[in-house]
């Protein structure tokens, strides 16, 4: 009960803090502190004449020479996630760039108290690195090599899958507290190679994150009128393992440079045998469930973030034809063994190669 209660506060702190986002205005950060003192160790001010500008935030120096430190190495001075809560990850709102927390000579900023004490508990279990890639014995990469054309069997077969160009996945979230079910939009849209946009309607405001031409974009629209800015570095490295959690994007990838496959053994799905499949690609790696009689992708598992990082597992069934392609409409989701009860996720609908607005992807 006590982790359902955490998993629900962090979804809902997603929705919060992105409904909370100013993103086009600059701002200075760090209370006006040297980021380059503050890194190690010293709350210095910085001065008002000598200044960089980094996508939102103004960062002030207490010297021309600290200034061309920070410009030197900009990853390690800046503040981290791109902006993002350290508690919650470089996907969520933005947080509060006066709230922060120096661990290990980086600078991490808040959404709340709350959330620099959850982070300052175990500041580890919140860092976001790439996965480790997959290795294995020749004969399991052999074998990897025919369970990723098993799984393509499975999704109606390699010709279906490469003349996929986009698909675009409506969710329905449904969030309870006490007796009251709220419930909320979730489009997820997917263009081949390598362009992903995830989007959220809370109501009264909508958010996104865009992953185009290895740009991370954000979105917050508010009255109709939208705010696109661009984010950094994390931003983008996270929405790329985001995109390679998806299976149909992970056999999409089988020719790209990188890819990984390795079979590592087998197990069960609920009552059915299945073989474990471990992909790794642009630092996302996940083990797929595969039927070896069907070759339907039965379960995903991979290191996901809900406040901290730990193990996420989601379940697929309730396979239907779209477009030829055998599609789960059923999903169902573990985090650290146990079940995500809230949101509950429904799939309303699945399109393939629909004809999209180029405003999907808008260029930065």
């Amino acid at each position: 009960m006590k982790q359902t209660l955490s998993i629900l506060f962090s979804l809902l702190c997603l929705a919060v803090l992105a409904s909370a986002q100013t993103p086009t205005q600059i701002v200075t950060v760090l209370k006006g502190l040297d980021p380059v003192e503050l890194v190690n160790g010293h709350e210095t001010p910085g001065q008002t004449t000598i200044s960089v500008v980094r996508t939102r935030y103004r960062y002030l120096f207490a010297s021309e020479a600290n200034r061309r430190t920070f410009e030197q190495t900009p990853e390690q001075y800046q503040i981290q996630f791109g902006g993002g809560c350290g508690q919650m990850g470089s996907l969520s709102g933005a947080g509060n760039p006066d709230r922060f927390y120096v661990f290990n000579k980086r600078i991490y900023i808040f959404a709340s108290e709350s959330c620099r004490n959850s982070f300052k508990k175990a500041p580890e279990q919140h860092l976001e690195i790439a996965d480790s890639v997959p290795t294995g014995t020749a004969t399991e990469q052999k074998r990897g090599q025919q369970l990723v054309q098993l799984a393509l069997k499975g999704f109606g077969g390699a010709a279906k899958v490469d003349a996929v160009k986009n698909y675009q996945t409506r969710f329905k979230l449904a969030y309870k507290q006490g007796d009251k079910i709220s419930e909320y939009p979730q489009t997820l849209t997917i263009v081949f190679p390598g362009q992903y946009r995830n989007e959220y309607d809370w109501g009264s405001v909508q958010t996104g994150d865009v992953l185009t031409a290895g740009t991370a974009l954000s979105l917050t629209t508010r009255a109709a009128a939208t705010d696109t800015w661009q984010r950094e570095a994390p931003v983008r490295e996270a929405l790329e393992r985001a995109l390679y959690r998806e299976p149909l994007a992970i056999l999409k990838a089988r020719r790209e440079k990188g890819f990984v496959a390795v079979a590592t053994g087998t197990g069960k799905v609920g009552e059915t045998t299945v073989e474990w499949l471990t992909v790794g690609i642009k630092g996302a790696t996940s083990t797929l469930g595969i039927d070896p009689k069907t070759g339907h992708v039965l379960q995903i598992a991979y290191r996901e973030r809900k406040g901290a990082f730990g193990d996420a597992i989601k379940t697929f069934s309730d396979f239907r034809s779209v477009n030829g392609l055998m599609m789960p409409f059923g999903v169902s989701e573990t985090f650290n063994g146990k079940p995500v009860n809230s949101p509950t996720t429904t799939v309303q609908s699945i399109i393939i190669n629909a004809n999209l607005s180029a405003t999907l992807f808008p260029q930065p």
